[in-house]
């Protein structure tokens, strides 16, 4: 066996996705770890998603339920699972089913071994052509932004839960970027595990809105630039304290 998870799952609008996911995630915890608990947040949902996550909950002991009274966004039920959260580790899975079980038992038995694990999909060609972009253009960034040669910045992670609450919020979809970016350059080691997708992942999802899209670019803009600053910072700081020592051998 290995080590404990808090599972999220956010839910907007997935009443008849949601059953699958939950149930193949219980499945592999079950088989991988020492203890773990499954925390459904219905994110606001006008379908059947509120009796769903309910009827789970009753099902399964180690279900818990949260209802948003309307739609907050998945980086807001990343946040309330993470303070809910009781167990050392935490993952997010989409309550749309889009990743197979296999992923999940690539990465549950690797729990509690590494400080972090990061996957990647290893059939990107399963997204649409516009999602495989936007991700190869994240990934791209968050190599230049960490210095970590990672392969997917935009899959599934599991993540410390002490460290992660302190990273900064980000209430939007940038939860994810933010949160990574903060724990790759706290040095953080990490394990990369291939996970696969189910065919047409896409077709809920709401990534391709436009307003998320400008939000995304806003995070990765404001993320480099603060690299930047911080670079330019330091290096003002070093250039001051060894400029009395310049002017000491001068003498």
């Amino acid at each position: 066996m290995g080590g404990q998870l808090s599972i999220v799952v956010p839910a907007l609008n997935e009443e008849g996705r949601l059953a699958v996911t939950v149930q193949e995630a219980i499945r592999t915890a079950q088989k991988h770890l020492d203890a773990f608990e499954l925390i459904i947040v219905n994110d606001g949902s006008t379908d059947g998603t509120f009796e769903a996550a309910e009827q789970l909950a009753l099902r399964f002991p180690c279900v818990s339920v949260v209802h948003f009274p309307e739609n907050r966004g998945v980086g807001a039920a990343y946040y309330e699972g993470l303070r809910l959260a009781r167990f050392p580790y935490l993952t997010l899975i989409p309550g749309d089913n889009a990743f197979r079980q296999s992923g999940l038992e690539a990465m549950f038995p690797l729990v509690g071994r590494h400080e972090m694990i990061i996957s990647y999909r290893a059939n990107p060609r399963a997204r649409t052509p516009l999602r495989l972009l936007l991700s190869r253009c994240c990934t791209t960034a968050m190599r230049m932004l960490t210095g970590c040669p990672i392969r997917d910045a935009h899959s599934l992670y599991v993540f410390p839960v002490a460290k992660a609450r302190q990273t900064p919020r980000n209430a939007g979809y940038g939860y994810h970027i933010e949160t990574l970016a903060a724990l790759l350059r706290g040095g953080l080691s990490y394990a990369e595990v291939p996970v696969l997708l189910n065919p047409r992942p896409d077709s809920s999802s709401k990534v391709m809105r436009p307003g998320v899209l400008l939000r995304l670019m806003a995070t990765m803009t404001r993320l480099y630039l603060n690299r930047l600053l911080g670079r330019r910072i330091r290096f003002v700081e070093e250039t001051r304290l060894s400029a009395p020592n310049e002017l000491q051998e001068a003498a």
